[in-house]
């Protein structure tokens, strides 16, 4: 113990600033980790998120309004904006590596039902209290300070234009997206109650018909069939003959 201790004075080091280096180390978990994972993650940088437009699907693991539009734009390196669900609004936003922090919002002053305006006084809050994003294939996850699960995006555009959104909606327990990739039309389906993709990229079959376009996949995870009326009515979805409302 003599002998370590002269060693360490000797250098220079203090027992202080031994135990400092020691405690300085990064925590081994934290969301969207890869010791969490246990995969290789590549760390987002703000530049991917610049000129992209996002979907809100899941609002810390509450859900959302169904057919409601909450969206989220990234304007330029310090801008945000988007759509609440019943305001528009706006922000300052500072982007470094992987984090954000998000300053006050301003919005405009439109009254909508009180389940709307709830949602979107949650959704603001949680905004102001982001911390982190992350990128998993076509979504965006930000965690939020309070909230047990992140906010969860889709991919409404891209800056490359290699990808291009068909049809985004939810269901009653599944959100949905059609879109374009690379020439190819493809399906994500995410389960809201378990909080997971469970059909990712699924090619799908396009067919016009009198009363819509019906997009149908064409590969295994179940009979999956997204229908999108002419007429202005919603879309649907529907699992193995039966729809998801």
């Amino acid at each position: 113990m003599k002998k370590l201790l002269a060693l360490l004075l000797g250098t220079g080091v203090s027992f202080v600033g031994f135990a400092a280096l020691a405690t300085s180390q990064p925590v081994a978990w934290q969301a969207g980790s890869i010791a969490q994972s246990g995969a290789s993650i590549n760390q987002p940088t703000p530049s991917d998120l610049l000129n992209t437009e996002w979907l809100l699907e899941d609002l810390g693991g509450s859900g959302v309004i169904d057919n409601l539009q909450t969206t989220l734009s990234f304007d330029s390196g310090d801008r945000l904006s988007g759509q609440g669900g019943c305001n528009r609004y706006n922000a300052p936003v500072k982007l470094v590596g992987n984090r954000l922090t998000v300053s006050a919002i301003a919005s405009t002053k439109k009254l909508c039902p009180p389940a709307v305006m709830n949602q979107e006084n949650r959704y603001f809050q949680a905004l102001q209290n982001a911390q982190r994003f992350r990128l998993e294939g076509s979504y965006l996850l930000i965690d939020s300070q309070g909230l047990e699960a992140p906010l969860r995006f889709t991919r409404l555009t891209t800056t490359s234009n290699a990808e291009t959104t068909l049809v985004s909606f939810q269901g009653r327990r599944n959100a949905v997206r059609v879109f374009v990739r690379d020439g190819q039309t493809q399906m994500n389906v995410y389960d809201k109650r378990v909080r997971r993709t469970w059909v990712i990229g699924s090619p799908v079959k396009t067919e016009q018909t009198p009363e819509g376009t019906r997009y149908t996949n064409a590969r295994g995870e179940a009979a999956l069939v997204v229908f999108v009326p002419n007429a202005g009515k919603p879309p649907t979805l529907t699992i193995n003959g039966r729809v998801d409302r």
